[in-house]
């Protein structure tokens, strides 16, 4: 299915232990194969609107520090964000949410505490300062991501 990468990288920036044993129960009691699903429904309604939807490849090259278009990703992003509950409409970290998503995962806290917080003007841009935040994360701990 042509969009399980473009979910892989998704679960790589948002959820982040792509190398972790998918069984484990969160502390919202979600399991991990919940909030795949979760993020996978998110993408795919994401994608059914003009306004969000996205080349297949552009989080990927995101993910990978290539050039794209950023507006185009923060939409989609923005889009995922507030229908698994990490932002709200206006841009907004809510801040529950956000630490559902990151429970689990190492560093977690480190990452809440500085990916966390409303750093643009608009919803798109601290969208976008969010992922960013996330990947810089990724680069600095050596966090890897599953390959199918």
């Amino acid at each position: 299915m042509g969009g399980s990468s473009v979910s892989s990288n998704l679960l790589g920036l948002l959820m982040w232990s792509y190398g972790k044993t998918p069984f484990f129960v969160t502390a919202d009691d979600t399991t991990w194969q919940e909030r795949i699903d979760k993020l996978k429904k998110a993408h795919v309604e994401c994608q059914v609107d003009p306004a969000t939807k996205v080349d297949e490849d552009l989080i990927e090259k995101f993910y990978k520090d290539e050039p794209v278009d950023e507006t185009k990703l923060a939409k989609h992003a923005l889009c995922i964000n507030m229908k698994v509950g990490i932002q709200k409409p206006n841009g907004d970290i809510d801040k529950e949410g956000f630490k559902k998503w990151m429970s689990g995962i190492d560093n977690g806290d480190q990452i809440i505490e500085e990916c966390g917080n409303k750093t643009g003007s608009t919803a798109e841009e601290t969208t976008l300062a969010l992922y960013k935040c996330f990947r810089k994360h990724k680069h600095e701990h050596g966090l890897h991501h599953h390959h199918d």
